[in-house]
């Protein structure tokens, strides 16, 4: 299905989430947490939310999505930055030649932007340029030279200071997908985030490091490693040594938020167990950030019948996401941000008859779901009339 959408249509289709362009309050408290974490990297807002920005074409649409994220009360945006989209040409060559202009401009107009919402950018640095990967066909490989890494992200640190504090490195890399179609390897990755906290803590000490997400999965294969398993390795190789904060990912599944965690079963509780991965290992003074969060709404009567994320009614998705936030805050010491899978992609990007499409807060056309409604009366304490 295709769809062009102009400003006026956009504007239109988010007549919704306007209203009469009024806010009232709901008479209930903002979900925070009740009392301090010990520790100060969980000691933070905890609405976030994936976006997609560096996709869209139209400034004015990477801008009016910041100002909805700021309007539902999120104060964190996971955004990534390739470094195949800053760095293609060349080592040290910082330029789009499709565009003819320089490969930072874009990444800075959503930096500048973010930051004039009052929203922090977690930038999940990704995807290894051509050049820095011969013989290796897929840009989710690692570098062949990690010493490129290095530099990359020296350069990418010293360009974002004061902008940009928060860096997770790599995405997902206990899938095959996600390191270049070769087996997951635990040891290569512990390697590859040593490097980049070394490169990153040289350019300024305060920047935090954010080990990858896993993608939860009970496989142990070439294709995949358990999240678990996964986990257990790279520490096994000194990751959990350079790490400030570790990333997860936590799905619920067709799971409510207060299923108990179990090792044979993906649900939201999951991330429990990865937590006492953390405190075997002696990193019991660090968080876990959840860099992807939430339930998929796909329709029963999708061509995809059973997605990989299984699927509650859209009512369901909203109200879980909220009882999972309020459950961690209430019961987890130990969690900070928590990034929802996602605020909106595009048309091109996803469709309908995709079950991904169903996790979204926002329509491509920027109808608001009653998801964001949602995380907007949640963490404001308000809804849009």
């Amino acid at each position: 299905m295709t769809r062009v959408l102009d400003r006026r249509s956009v504007v239109r289709g988010a007549a919704g989430l306007m209203g009469g362009a009024l806010l009232a309050a709901c008479g209930a408290e903002p979900v925070r947490r009740t009392a301090p974490s010990p520790l100060p990297l969980a000691n933070v807002e905890p609405w976030g939310a994936n976006v997609f920005l560096d996709d869209e074409d139209e400034a004015w649409k990477r801008r009016h999505s910041l100002e909805l994220l700021r309007d539902a009360g999120v104060r964190w945006v996971f955004q990534r930055i390739g470094w195949d989209a800053v760095e293609s040409v060349g080592q040290g060559l910082f330029v789009n030649p499709q565009r003819r202009e320089s490969s930072w401009d874009r990444f800075d107009e959503i930096v500048d932007r973010a930051v004039e919402q009052d929203i922090s950018v977690v930038a999940r640095i990704e995807r290894s340029p051509q050049w820095a990967r011969p013989g290796r066909d897929h840009p989710t490989a690692p570098p062949v030279d990690l010493d490129d890494f290095a530099t990359f992200l020296g350069s990418l640190a010293e360009h974002y200071q004061d902008r940009v504090q928060h860096y997770q490195i790599w995405h997902e890399p206990n899938l095959a997908a996600n390191w270049g179609g070769a087996a997951p390897d635990p040891a290569g990755y512990a390697e590859l985030l040593r490097v980049a906290h070394d490169a990153l803590k040289s350019i300024d000490d305060r920047l935090v490091v954010a080990a990858a997400q896993l993608a939860p999965t009970l496989e142990n294969n070439p294709r995949a490693i358990s999240d678990l398993a996964y986990l257990r390795q790279i520490y096994d190789h000194g990751a959990a040594e350079t790490l400030d904060v570790q990333s997860a990912a936590a799905f619920g599944m067709q799971y409510s938020p207060s299923t108990p965690a179990d090792p044979r079963v993906l649900n939201f509780r999951r991330v429990e167990l990865l937590r006492n991965l953390m405190v075997e290992y002696g990193r019991s003074d660090a968080p876990i950030w959840l860099s992807a969060y939430g339930w998929n709404a796909a329709p029963p009567d999708l061509e995809v019948s059973q997605p990989v994320w299984r699927r509650v009614e859209e009512a369901q998705q909203a109200a879980w996401t909220i009882d999972g936030v309020r459950y961690g805050l209430r019961e987890w010491p130990w969690i900070g941000v928590f990034g929802i899978w996602f605020f909106r992609q595009s048309f091109a990007a996803l469709g309908p008859d995709q079950a991904a499409y169903y996790f979204r807060m926002v329509d491509p056309d920027f109808t608001p779901r009653p998801l964001y409604r949602a995380v907007q009366e949640a963490a404001t304490g308000q809804s849009d009339l």
